[in-house]
């Protein structure tokens, strides 16, 4: 995280610190083949990762999950630095998002069985869309009407939380075999954790670097932060929509379990004379 919250002097550094993970992650697999091949049991099983829709849907739970994360620490540091506003008004602000959140998680299920793997993209659309207004409201709305348009943003940004969470991992675990379904819930678990690591360094460096200029730049600095947040479940939408085309339409409901089409013995029961 020392990239994200000591940034870089120039450009040079910013290059060495992307090489250094791109040669981190790279060495990764192979590492894992070269365990495989002495006998050992890899972190990632085999069939994880050679399967697109497991990668695809990890790759959009990271992004939701950083982005969702990150958001409302940004939002809690622009309503009390920026707006000057008490820490309980700040509560009251993103309390909306938790409530619509819990909300629309309960009502996910019907949507799935009604759009199937389109209530996650819609759900990351509202979520893009609900940071893109939450930062142009910092820039035009004034400060006293400014936190109930932030409410009615956060109310949408946790409606589009429980549409995302829940049914994308149900997307994400239908891909993993049997023998891995608890390797892949935790590797999913894993890559959520690392985003919102990285998420919530950089998108908060981000805004502390722009506010830092002086009181009148908080605005500011909210609206880049969202604009990222807005960037990364665009991301997200697009890779969402990718795996939509890599995935059989025709595919049982993500939220049943598949059909099982081993033979069950049927019982024999003797003819009584």
């Amino acid at each position: 995280m020392v990239p994200f919250i000591q940034l870089p002097s120039n450009g040079a550094v910013v290059a060495a610190w992307a090489a250094a993970g791109c040669v981190v992650a790279g060495l990764i697999p192979v590492w894992q083949r070269r365990l495989i091949r002495s006998g050992g049991r890899p972190l990632l099983h085999p069939s994880l990762a050679g399967s697109a829709p497991f990668a695809l849907g990890t790759a959009v739970a990271m992004a939701q999950f950083g982005a969702s994360i990150a958001g409302p620490l940004v939002l809690t540091m622009f309503l009390q630095d920026g707006l000057g506003l008490p820490a309980v008004a700040a509560a009251v602000v993103t309390l909306p998002s938790a409530v619509a959140m819990g909300i629309s998680s309960a009502l996910a299920w019907r949507m799935v069985r009604r759009f199937g793997r389109h209530t996650v993209t819609l759900g990351l659309a509202l979520g893009a869309c609900s940071f893109l207004t939450s930062g142009l409201a910092a820039l035009r709305v004034p400060a006293s009407a400014l936190p109930v348009i932030l409410a009615l943003t956060q109310f949408c940004a946790g409606a589009a939380s429980g549409l995302i969470v829940s049914p994308n991992q149900a997307l994400v675990l239908r891909h993993a075999p049997r023998e891995a379904a608890g390797v892949a819930g935790g590797v999913l678990q894993m890559s959520q954790r690392i985003a919102a690591a990285v998420g919530v360094s950089a998108i908060s460096g981000l805004y502390l670097h722009t506010a830092g200029r002086g009181t009148a730049h908080h605005r500011s600095a909210y609206w880049h932060a969202s604009l990222t947040c807005a960037g990364v479940l665009a991301v997200a939408l697009a890779v969402s929509a990718l795996r939509g085309r890599r995935t059989d339409d025709g595919a049982s409901d993500p939220l049943e379990p598949a059909h099982d089409a081993t033979p069950r013995a049927v019982p024999h029961f003797r003819r009584m004379t």
